[in-house]
């Protein structure tokens, strides 16, 4: 697989990578990752001047994603729902719910989080489209009947720039399923949501290292949309 193995190379020029097995649910996904995500941090940091926002969080894995994957892929897959995952990362909760038939659309800011996410798309033969995002587009192109996310309100700068293309691109009568660390207080995002939509919100348990991490699951929908 020609593309493939040009970003496998590209890859590898810039990063020490491996190829490692993911379980999720009743699957075993491969997925491209670092060798040592910690040891790259610490490196990045030592050597260049690099702000918390500059950070690669789109190379961890975290907990919430785990939760979101298996939420998504539990869903009844309905052949017209588009889906559309954003602040992807390496796409591993977009990939799985491609894997468990729903059309879903891979979709980061970031040009390099995208090359991981293209490569573990290719490496488990999913149909999931990846694509860069801007959530400053003015013209989507198309909406989106469900909207899934895993820690993608950290950063505070882009509150307003999220909400506005959260009302560009979800169906009038579609779902937004975001999910993150209970341990992550984010009062101005939820401000500048409740402005136009409203929302439901559920914790779980997450196993991770032997511990029970509690992640925070919501669903939001505009506020003239019906109950479900």
């Amino acid at each position: 697989m020609p593309e493939l193995q040009d970003l496998l190379r590209r890859i590898g020029e810039k990063y020490s990578v491996e190829i490692a097995p993911l379980k999720l649910g009743d699957r075993e996904l491969k997925v491209l990752q670092f060798t040592d995500l910690e040891s790259y941090i610490e490196k990045l940091i030592a050597t260049e001047p690099v702000g918390a926002m500059d950070l690669p969080y789109w190379a961890k894995i975290w907990e919430s994603d785990f939760l979101l994957a298996l939420f998504i892929g539990n869903q009844p897959v309905v052949p017209w729902r588009r889906m559309l995952e954003i602040g992807a990362g390496m796409g591993i909760v977009g990939l799985y719910g491609s894997l468990c038939g729903h059309n879903v659309t891979i979709a980061d800011t970031d040009d390099e989080a995208l090359m991981f996410a293209r490569a573990n798309v290719l490496l488990n033969d999913s149909k999931a489209e990846v694509r860069r995002l801007r959530l400053d587009t003015a013209e989507i192109g198309e909406r989106y009947e469900v909207i899934f996310g895993s820690e993608v309100i950290y950063d505070r700068a882009t509150y307003p720039l999220l909400v506005s293309f959260l009302r560009r691109a979800l169906a009038p009568n579609g779902t937004i399923f975001l999910s993150k660390g209970t341990s992550l207080h984010a009062p101005r995002f939820f401000e500048e949501l409740t402005k136009y939509f409203k929302f439901k919100r559920s914790v779980r348990k997450v196993r991770s290292e032997g511990e029970a991490v509690e992640v925070s699951l919501y669903a939001i929908r505009f506020k003239d949309a019906p109950e479900e």
